[in-house]
């Protein structure tokens, strides 16, 4: 019976490590995509100590024979590896190079129909211009229909009637019709980009534990301007690709294959082995 619930724990495993890996392969093309990497733990092991005689003299190993229980998908860490560049030539699209996440906002109505800020992080650096009445001038604005932040995590806001040139510098700074504006792109690094979570449309928010407790919500403690320590740069004109390698995750998808034919294996070896053993106790 062992052998079933190794072979079962271990199939259940293989089965969240091909979702993973399908779900890279499908945001192959995805602005600002990051890549998981599938890693699996042990479970509890059990030590048979009753043993008649010992094996061996002197043995370095602890005495008893250990009768583990398989293995689980332990996590799926988020790599942070730099994406490839992809030029457009597209003055609103931007890309960072580095360490860090662009903070975008939207106003957002909760389940009793009440206003509420929704903040986001995304590397997807896919913007274009709107004008707004309501912030006096023009704003950047994600596919996702969100606003992008200043540094002070304030909607950036272009105080013009009309944009004929725009420049973003490398250190953020943005530059209407040849006229510096004093904003500057907000750039966060995460301290912890495991504890985010995905909430869809290449975004990405905090934990909900971070908001367990409003009154004693610290953003220090969970993210800070990458600018401080010069982390990241902006790139105008150009957008960053997604970091996953298809032939590496063609390679993870065969070992995932035999993997599984091999745990298949193993509990129709271990289903014909009982029932071997239960027609011999029958007779």
């Amino acid at each position: 019976m062992q052998s079933l619930n190794i072979s079962t724990s271990a199939l259940r495993g293989i089965q969240l490590a091909l979702d993973n890996s399908a779900n890279n392969m499908s945001n192959l093309d995805t602005v600002g995509y990051k890549r998981r990497v599938a890693s699996f733990s042990e479970l509890l092991a059990d030590s048979m100590n009753e043993q008649p005689s010992t094996d061996r003299e002197n043995r370095n190993s602890p005495v008893g024979i250990r009768i583990g229980s398989g293995a689980k998908l332990g996590m799926t860490k988020l790599d942070m590896g730099q994406g490839s560049m992809k030029p457009t030539d597209v003055p609103t699209d931007l890309m960072i190079q580095g360490e860090g996440y662009f903070r975008v906002g939207s106003q957002e109505t909760d389940a009793n129909g009440a206003r509420v800020e929704e903040m986001r992080f995304t590397r997807d650096g896919n913007f274009h211009l709107e004008e707004s009445a309501y912030f006096g001038g023009f704003i950047l604005v994600s596919s996702t229909g969100h606003v992008l932040l200043n540094e002070s995590d304030n909607p950036l806001v272009l105080p013009t009637d009309e944009v004929r040139e725009l420049v973003i510098s490398e250190d953020g700074y943005v530059s209407v019709n040849g006229e510096p504006t004093f904003e500057r792109v907000g750039i966060w690094k995460v301290h912890n980009p495991d504890s985010m979570r995905q909430v869809g449309k290449n975004l990405w928010g905090l934990s909900e534990l971070a908001y367990d407790d409003p009154a004693t919500f610290n953003p220090d403690d969970y993210y800070e301007l990458a600018w401080t320590n010069n982390l990241a740069s902006v790139r105008q004109g150009a957008l960053e690709g997604s970091n996953v390698n298809l032939q590496e995750e063609m390679s993870q998808l065969i070992n995932i294959q035999r993997a599984y034919q091999l745990n298949s294996r193993a509990i129709g070896i271990t289903d014909q082995m009982m029932g071997i053993a239960t027609s011999i106790r029958s007779r």
